[in-house]
């Protein structure tokens, strides 16, 4: 009877094991970057945002979906995508722009606390094709990978930072906007398919990264933001209600 009364508290346990150590990625970031080690810290975002879609997916596998796991998922991501990135940034560079430079990074952590608050609440009643506004991982990633991608290459210089800061409250807005971003949360046609042909992308992805590091990463999901801005005419999203 006992084991499984603990089969069953481990299955619950589980998707905030891997929650926690997303949280702890994100920590493990900030003091990178407050050491100077950017290039380690962006490799620890990049390990919270595996742990954060392991959580979860383990929690639908499992079945075990909490208030309380979704509340912690939230503080991890505000942890990893809002609150790393914005001190990655600051400690990087933007701290040359004086004050300019405390209000970017604190306008990127304020509005990647919003957007989560707005995807808290809005959970049931939007098309789940669609995200409205970035998400805050991707846009946390489109940041720590610019920087990573200005470090790896030695690129660095005021008028560097001024676009940075610049690209930092674009994404930040981006994130409290009403813009639509597709969410690949509903893609059609055979799943034998689907998986050969998303292998055959992370094979490729994974070439490239090695070849070009970071600078293909940042491109992709350059990319992805481009592509959706420039497809909003053509969105047509519902409401939708659980």
């Amino acid at each position: 009877m006992s084991k499984k009364i603990n089969a069953k508290n481990l299955k619950y346990v589980l998707p905030s094991f891997f929650t926690v150590l997303a949280m702890m990625s994100a920590f493990y970031a900030i003091l990178q970057a407050a050491s100077g080690f950017f290039s380690h810290a962006a490799y620890g975002i990049i390990a919270a945002m595996i742990f954060d879609s392991l959580d979860g997916r383990t929690a639908r596998f499992t079945n075990t979906c909490t208030a309380f796991g979704a509340s912690l998922d939230s503080i991890a991501d505000m942890m990893a995508y809002g609150v790393a990135p914005a001190i990655m940034m600051y400690c990087w560079g933007l701290f040359r722009l004086g004050k300019i430079g405390y209000l970017v990074c604190f306008i990127f952590c304020a509005c990647a606390g919003l957007r989560l608050a707005r995807f808290n609440v809005m959970i049931g009643i939007v098309d789940k094709r669609f995200f409205q506004g970035l998400s805050s991982t991707i846009a946390g990633g489109f940041i720590v990978t610019f920087l990573l991608t200005c470090v790896q290459h030695g690129v660095y210089g005021l008028h560097t930072l001024y676009f940075a800061a610049g690209l930092t409250v674009v994404t930040a807005l981006l994130m409290v906007s009403n813009v639509k971003f597709y969410s690949f949360k509903e893609i059609h046609g055979s799943p034998k398919i689907i998986a050969l042909v998303l292998s055959i992308v992370l094979v490729l992805l994974i070439m490239l990264t090695y070849k070009y590091k970071g600078l293909i990463v940042f491109g992709l999901l350059a990319g992805y933001i481009g592509i959706n801005l420039l497809l909003q005419p053509f969105y047509k999203t519902k409401l939708v209600v659980n």
